[in-house]
């Protein structure tokens, strides 16, 4: 009998480890959205990079930079908070300097890289490598025998910018330039704003800052707070449809200052752009 129970403490204790493990889990996890378009001629690999927040990912950023090269993405989009106020950023920015003449790559701003006071710095730097800051433009993109056009506005955070817009009139702006046939992407920080998106023609926004909500419970709950949307965020992390027929893709992010993420593993967001016939 003491053997048995011995053996049934064991096993009630491996399972316990095994489930905290899982449950604080910090290794990246890859999240894939397949979206298919009749403006999409051949396939295109969109990887996106949102809330890193200075987090380290193995020496010089090496388990990142690893995970990267397993996806060989076409693109890469920055939606925010890369950076972070409260963090030592020099490794971060010794990452970036190096991703950036590998990959076309594009960022938008977030709320703590506004809050380090050195915004507009932070913007000249990444410039400074290659990386295209959007503010309120749009970049038309060729890839193989498709163009795509990617978007950016300004996190809210952000007073004017240099032509005395505010993030609404960047994100007016965006819509407006839009050619109609070109596959569109808007890049942005917050999701919880999704109802000016979809005021835009924009096919797909790419958003952050929700952090999945923090802490998950499987199949039940699939966040339980996010900044600016408080508990049981709507827009937590996932794929969620806009009224004005595009889509909305919300990445958990890599931020791992913030703990404890339960069952919310800190994620890169790989969309495939894949051609309508390839679905039917």
């Amino acid at each position: 009998m003491k053997t048995s129970n011995a053996i049934l403490l064991a096993l009630a204790g491996a399972g316990t480890a095994a489930l905290a493990y899982f449950a604080v889990n910090e290794e990246i996890c890859l999240r894939t959205y397949p979206i298919f378009s009749e403006k999409i001629k051949k396939p295109i690999k969109v990887l996106q990079i949102s809330d890193l927040h200075s987090s380290c990912y193995g020496k010089e950023y090496s388990e990142l930079m690893e995970a990267i090269k397993n996806v060989s993405p076409d693109v890469i989009v920055m939606t925010g908070d890369i950076l972070d106020n409260r963090a030592s950023n020099g490794a971060c920015f010794k990452f970036l300097k190096n991703l950036a003449p590998q990959y076309p790559c594009y960022y938008v701003s977030g709320n703590h890289e506004v809050y380090t006071h050195l915004v507009d710095a932070i913007k000249d730097k990444l410039v400074s490598y290659g990386i295209r800051v959007l503010e309120g433009e749009i970049e038309t993109v060729k890839i193989g025998e498709d163009t795509i056009s990617i978007g950016g506005i300004n996190d809210p955070t952000e007073s004017l910018d240099k032509q005395g817009r505010l993030w609404e009139d960047q994100l007016t702006d965006c819509g407006k330039a839009l050619d109609g046939e070109s596959f569109s992407i808007l890049l942005t920080h917050r999701p919880e704003l999704i109802s000016y998106y979809e005021e835009t023609p924009f096919d797909l926004v790419f958003a952050g800052h929700a952090h999945g909500g923090q802490v998950i419970v499987p199949r039940f709950i699939n966040g339980l707070y996010a900044p600016h949307q408080g508990f049981l965020p709507k827009y937590a992390g996932g794929e969620y449809m806009m009224v004005n027929g595009g889509r909305m893709i919300v990445s958990r992010g890599l931020c791992k200052l913030i703990r404890p993420r339960v069952f919310n593993r800190p994620e890169l967001v790989l969309v495939t752009l894949l051609p309508q016939e390839e679905k039917e």
